[in-house]
């Protein structure tokens, strides 16, 4: 949960955010760039405030409450953005090749396969193309029923340890403009997988524009 605090026309954050596998945001890792005057034009915000007479306390106040909704929004579909992440990991992981099993943490030696370079991800392209064509620009709010994909990636990579991976993410930050939310984050890795990822969701939690490196 946060609060967001008026200063000086802008606005600034404390408290904390959990984005599940993407990382747990606080304080000035959580950012809303613009300021009043720019929020006030927000389609959401003028629906719901006369913005003409409304102090920036109560913007604040209306922020907080908005803030703390799209939170448990994504905990109540945590399930479907955890997965989009682990997809986008895993499609930017084969299309550059990452040889991730040259970091020990990150592998599991007794799944190992022999000559990795050829048979880590060659045999698994189609299955994962078929999970990416699923969650590519598809609502992650629980409108639509849809694979499972930790559970496909941990049996088509043993291999990869999951756990460590995911418990080395480092939360960098978030921005919330409009209705959108993005996230900036990297492994504790040396980036060995992510370096700056960044990805853009909006109201209906879409993975919209994912960087990384």
């Amino acid at each position: 949960m946060i609060k967001v605090f008026a200063d000086n026309g802008l606005f600034r954050i404390e408290g904390e955010f959990d984005f599940g596998y993407i990382g747990t945001y606080k304080n000035e890792q959580i950012e809303i760039q613009e300021d009043s005057d720019e929020i006030r034009s927000w389609e959401f915000v003028s629906e719901a405030l006369n913005t003409e007479t409304c102090t920036d306390d109560e913007l604040a106040d209306f922020l907080t409450e908005y803030i703390n909704g799209v939170e448990k929004k994504i905990q109540k579909n945590i399930k479907q953005v955890n997965d989009n992440f682990l997809l986008k990991v895993f499609e930017d992981m084969e299309a550059c090749g990452s040889e991730f099993w040259d970091t020990e943490e990150l592998t599991i030696p007794d799944a190992m396969t022999e000559n990795p370079e050829d048979t880590v991800y060659q045999p698994n392209h189609d299955t994962l193309l078929k999970l990416s064509l699923e969650y590519r620009d598809s609502a992650n709010d629980g409108s639509l029923v849809k694979t499972d994909v930790e559970t496909t990636l941990r049996k088509l990579y043993p291999m990869f340890n999951f756990d460590a991976f995911i418990k080395s993410i480092v939360p960098e930050n978030i921005c919330f403009f409009d209705t959108d939310i993005s996230f900036q984050c990297s492994d504790g890795f040396d980036n060995a997988i992510l370096c700056g990822a960044y990805d853009n969701l909006d109201a209906e939690l879409r993975f919209t524009d994912w960087h990384n490196f």
